[in-house]
């Protein structure tokens, strides 16, 4: 009986509703040629499974110049960033850090991160705002400025250590402590390592190409099945009248 009553225990605190999706960042169509002009634009793409939806941007700046738009792309080897004509194709910290702002429709938990391709190192910061940083009355101009308005953020260290193509978890084992994890936003900010992000990292060169990523959100159970709290209520209940009858019966 104590077992049956421990299961009842057990089936009632696990009664919480999460959906994950994934998201691919792989685009086999896009123009093949990387010599040309750089053009700020704006990518939206649904998640594999078509649940929800996110709009990217890419933005660079050195630690001493003024925050701006660079140009994305979404190729066969993952996310591409420009921020000069002669940039390397990476999101990269060569000289200028680049990094990718995900605008989703609702708030996520950023949980893994797909390492499609990197050289060098593959060192990564990541932060989550409330609100657009580079838009507004306040938009930030400094890296600086924008880990301070951040919610909360962390960097990881060899994020491609786990092998290319795997995904690389940002919220459980060793970086269940980080300042991240855990933490729901409508904007999330990803790229190379940039110190003002924390971390105390290594400084050689971060040379990045972002497959994709996985993201929790919280759910509400199905609308044409019972509550958690209903279902939980009633095996509770028959848990609770069976050991009634049991114990008359030993009687």
């Amino acid at each position: 009986m104590k077992k049956l009553l421990a299961a009842s225990l057990m089936f009632v605190s696990s009664f919480s509703f999460a959906a994950t999706q994934t998201w691919d960042f792989h685009n086999s169509s896009t123009q093949q040629s990387l010599n040309r002009a750089v053009v700020p634009n704006s990518i939206s793409l649904s998640d594999t499974d078509n649940t929800m939806s996110v709009t990217m941007t890419s933005w660079s700046a050195s630690s001493s110049q003024n925050i701006y738009q660079s140009e994305l792309w979404l190729s066969i080897w993952g996310t591409l960033v420009f921020s000069s004509r002669s940039d390397d194709h990476f999101v990269d910290n060569n000289g200028t850090f680049e990094f990718i702002l995900l605008s989703f429709d609702s708030d996520v938990e950023l949980s893994g991160i797909n390492i499609s391709n990197y050289s060098n190192d593959s060192d990564i910061s990541i932060a989550a705002f409330d609100s657009n940083p580079f838009e507004g009355g306040s938009a930030m101009t400094r890296w600086s400025q924008v880990s301070n308005y951040a919610l909360a953020s962390s960097s990881f260290s060899n994020a491609a250590s786990v092998g290319l193509n795997q995904y690389y978890s940002l919220d459980s084992g060793v970086n269940s402590n980080k300042a991240t994890a855990g933490v729901s936003a409508s904007y999330w900010l990803i790229g190379a390592y940039n110190s003002a992000f924390g971390g105390g990292l290594d400084s050689r060169l971060d040379n990045i190409k972002f497959g994709g990523l996985t993201t929790k959100t919280s759910a509400p159970p199905p609308s044409n099945q019972v509550s958690a709290p209903a279902t939980a209520s009633l095996f509770a209940a028959t848990l609770l009248l069976l050991a009634g009858r049991r114990m008359r019966s030993n009687k």
